[in-house]
C-alpha cells in the first residue's frame, strides 16, 4: 500500500477562472469555454498522482516543518493557459502557508504538465488565468 495520498480539489476551481487582476494584459477572463486539462478531472488527478513525489518531500522535510505547516498541506497554484494550451507563469499563491519543499514540488509538477485545451472566446483560443489546488498528506 502506498504511504501517500493526494487529493486534488478540482470541482469548483476547475471550471472557474481567477477573478484577480491580471499581470498579463493579454489574459481574457470573460471566456465562452474554460480551459481544460486533456482528459478532464480524472486525467488531471492521475497526472498529479503519477508525478508528485511525496516520498521525496518526506525525505527532504525536517520535523519542524511538520509543526510549522502540518501533515496535510494545500498548494494553491495560479497559472496561465496560453492560446496553444501551454502552461506558463505558474505561481504558488500561498507560499508562506506550506513547506518550501512542497511548494517546490508543486511547481515542478506543473512544469511537467502537458498542454491543456485552451479557453475560447468567440470560437478562438485565448490566454486565461487558472487557479488550482494540490493537496498532499505528507
Amino acid at each position: 500500500m502506498k504511504l501517500w495520498f493526494v487529493v486534488c480539489l478540482f470541482c469548483a476551481a476547475y471550471m472557474k477562472v481567477s477573478a484577480q487582476i491580471s499581470k498579463d494584459s493579454l489574459v481574457v477572463y470573460d471566456v465562452d469555454l474554460y480551459a481544460q486539462f486533456e482528459g478532464g478531472i480524472p486525467a488531471w488527478i492521475s497526472f498529479v498522482q503519477e508525478h508528485l513525489d511525496i516520498q521525496g518531500i518526506r525525505n527532504s522535510i525536517d520535523s519542524t516543518a511538520y509543526v510549522d505547516y502540518g501533515l496535510k498541506q494545500t498548494a494553491l497554484l495560479e497559472f496561465t493557459i496560453c492560446e496553444d494550451g501551454e502552461v506558463c507563469n505558474v505561481e504558488v499563491v500561498n507560499e508562506t502557508e506550506i513547506s518550501p519543499e512542497f511548494a517546490e514540488e508543486a511547481l515542478r509538477v506543473m512544469g511537467k504538465s502537458p498542454k491543456w485545451r485552451p479557453a475560447r472566446k468567440n470560437g478562438k483560443p485565448v490566454r486565461t488565468r487558472f487557479k488550482q489546488s494540490i493537496v498532499a498528506v505528507l
